[in-house]
């Protein structure tokens, strides 16, 4: 049985551009929640930790790649494929630079 009936590039792309930010908004709830949320962007910013941040929310798309994989949905997996790499190119160039 099929749960996920999606199959486009574009869908997968989106969903891998959006749950790594969901992920970071996990992360701050779970671990920093007790501090405001304006506060703590301007701290992960200034002191630059903003990318590993962002690199734990990337674990989200592990998830969705699987899923989407698993219920034969190969196009959208690879956009979600491609919205990772995307955010391992801005990690990799970030912390090169």
């Amino acid at each position: 049985m099929k749960l996920l009936r999606i199959n486009h590039f574009l869908f997968g792309f989106l969903t891998g551009l959006v749950l790594p930010f969901l992920g970071a908004v996990i992360f701050y709830l779970l671990f920093f929640g007790y501090m405001d949320a304006g506060y703590f962007l301007r701290h992960i910013i200034s002191s630059g930790n903003w990318v590993s941040v962002l690199s734990i929310g990337v674990i989200l798309n592990l998830g969705a790649f699987f899923l989407f994989l698993r219920n034969d949905a190969e196009m959208s997996s690879r956009g979600v494929l491609g919205a990772t790499f995307i955010f391992a190119f801005i990690a990799v160039f970030y912390k090169a630079f």
